[in-house]
């Protein structure tokens, strides 16, 4: 028997850092939009061990960038295996096929939606042995955006180190022009420089607006509350601080980072819209990738059982 998973991608409509942890940690406030751009995950039980193959999709709009290592111990798919075997007190006997389509380094999330799809995937495949609390509690232990993604909501609010999660009233569907540089950060980097001499706040925002239902109040809230990556992300690539005033200017209900980036977004309000406009701003630079993504406005990770048959 084998499980498939679909792992959707995300942008954060406000990202906030509040505060850096002695250990490294910071804590932040955000809220993500889940978006259809998808990975997906299949597993299986196999004799002994990890066994993980990485697949492109057919159709995947983006670079992917640099998968070298991703099938390696550091991969947030195995990290999730290891993680979900020790929680129910056995050994990992299990292969993994993920197919991407997701860049890498650009903010949308791919790796911590694999992870989060694994362990739904798995704890499928093993007959649910775990509540579905304790895959978000695990989740939280592989990254800031793990939790968000094993709630399945399409729309949530998160703060502390991300593993507190508050699923939100879904958005109506929207059409973003999603733009990608060749240029791609790393997690840990963009989080060390973004929080140098950043002026802290004292605490949570306000969040007036939250669950207006319309994109329009959201997304004058989000233009207020900003980005904390924006700043270090744009001084080192100057050409993502043009996208993004190029995507206002067209009219987008808000636009910005993509978390730690480097990806920028604009949301609008049709898909003729966004891909009109993907379309212009994608001649800025020789190094941009923009496309039409559409946001999820259902629950998504469903866990999908199919008999499988090895291959001759």
């Amino acid at each position: 028997m084998e499980v498939k998973v679909s792992c959707p991608s995300k942008v954060n409509l406000f990202l906030r850092i509040l505060a850096r942890e002695e250990s490294g940690y910071h804590q932040i406030e955000t809220l993500f939009q889940a978006l259809k751009l998808s990975d997906e995950v299949r597993v299986r039980e196999a004799d002994a061990g990890i066994d993980i193959t990485i697949v492109e999709a057919h159709w995947r709009p983006f670079d992917l960038g640099d998968l070298a290592g991703l099938d390696s111990q550091d991969n947030t798919v195995v990290r999730a295996i290891e993680v979900f075997f020790d929680a129910i007190g056995s050994s990992p006997s299990i292969s993994v096929e993920l197919t991407k389509a997701i860049p890498i380094g650009t903010g949308l999330g791919g790796g911590s939606s694999d992870a989060a799809g694994t362990l739904i995937a798995l704890n499928h495949l093993y007959d649910c042995p775990l509540e579905h609390s304790a895959l978000v509690e695990l989740g939280g232990r592989l990254g800031a955006d793990v939790p968000f993604f094993c709630t399945g909501a399409p729309s949530a609010i998160a703060w502390g180190r991300g593993d507190h999660v508050l699923p939100c009233a879904p958005l109506p569907p929207a059409a973003l022009a999603l733009v990608v540089p060749r240029q791609r950060f790393t997690t840990a980097n963009a989080y060390h420089e973004a929080s140098v001499g950043l002026d802290l706040p004292a605490g949570s925002a306000c969040l007036r607006g939250l669950d207006s239902g319309d994109w329009k109040t959201l997304g004058a809230l989000a233009a207020h509350l900003g980005n904390d990556f924006e700043r270090t992300a744009f001084e080192r690539l100057p050409l993502l601080a043009d996208v993004k005033a190029a995507l206002i200017k067209e009219g987008a209900f808000v636009a910005g980072l993509t978390g730690s980036g480097s990806a920028v977004y604009g949301v609008f309000d049709s898909a003729q819209t966004a891909f009109d406009v993907a379309n212009r701003v994608r001649p800025l630079h020789y190094s941009l990738e923009a496309e039409l993504v559409s946001t999820l406005d259902r629950q998504f990770l469903v866990a999908r059982r199919h008999p499988w048959k090895r291959p001759r």
